[in-house]
């Protein structure tokens, strides 16, 4: 398969947008704990203070300017965070969304095309061809044996017409049955649904990877 460099660009580019959120996101993490941390120590010399009579005034000042710091740290790291998620879900990344569905239906889908359909469409033309001109040959051996076949048609009717014979005949054209041609029609119509939907080859059909080279 060929390669979609702008599309295998962008996952790059997403797996570093999403290193770099988780480290936003950890940052305010860390913050928040840092904050609940603060808190839970003021509330301990808060308690200390009322339940043992000590007066705490330097320890709740200490703890109080930790918390009042937990605070804008964690709000910074919130507000920072936000940022850059909005930076990241906008136009960001050096490579967006629009850019990459352009370059498939621009750049990529043409040249996939340009590269592999010449020789299937070569392919697909001689396979084509081999069909309509065996079955025209068939055909036209049909009609070569038309006359022979209905004359003995006749025959076989006056055969037993004049008793020579007791029963007629079903008397065919050599050429009657189109399966007799190699091809049947509603089969190989079949296959080739089965094929487009996901089937493989099937086991009795001889793989060509390159069109048959006539004779010049």
């Amino acid at each position: 398969m060929k390669k979609f460099d702008l599309y295998e660009q962008y996952l790059q580019q997403n797996e570093g947008i999403a290193k770099a959120r988780k480290a936003y996101d950890d940052k305010v993490k860390a913050a928040e704990q840092a904050l609940a941390d603060a808190k839970v120590k003021l509330d301990e010399i808060v308690h200390t203070e009322i339940t043992t009579g000590a007066q705490k005034t330097k320890d709740k000042s200490a703890a109080r300017k930790a918390l009042e710091e937990a605070e804008k740290d964690a709000a910074q790291a919130k507000q920072e965070r936000d940022a850059a998620y909005k930076y990241f879900s906008g136009a960001g990344g050096s490579i967006t969304r629009p850019q990459v569905v352009q370059a498939y239906l621009n750049e990529y889908v043409p040249a996939v095309k340009s590269e592999h359909l010449p020789v299937i469409q070569e392919r697909m033309k001689q396979g084509i061809d081999l069909i309509l001109s065996a079955f025209y040959d068939f055909q036209q051996l049909k009609r070569e044996y038309e006359d022979i076949s209905r004359e003995v048609k006749e025959i076989d009717r006056a055969a037993v017409r004049y008793g020579e014979q007791k029963v007629s005949y079903v008397i065919p054209n050599p050429f009657d049955m189109v399966v007799d041609s190699g091809i049947n029609i509603s089969e190989l119509a079949s296959q080739l649904d089965k094929i487009a939907n996901g089937a493989e080859l099937p086991a009795e059909a001889t793989y060509y990877k390159q069109p048959l080279k006539g004779d010049n």
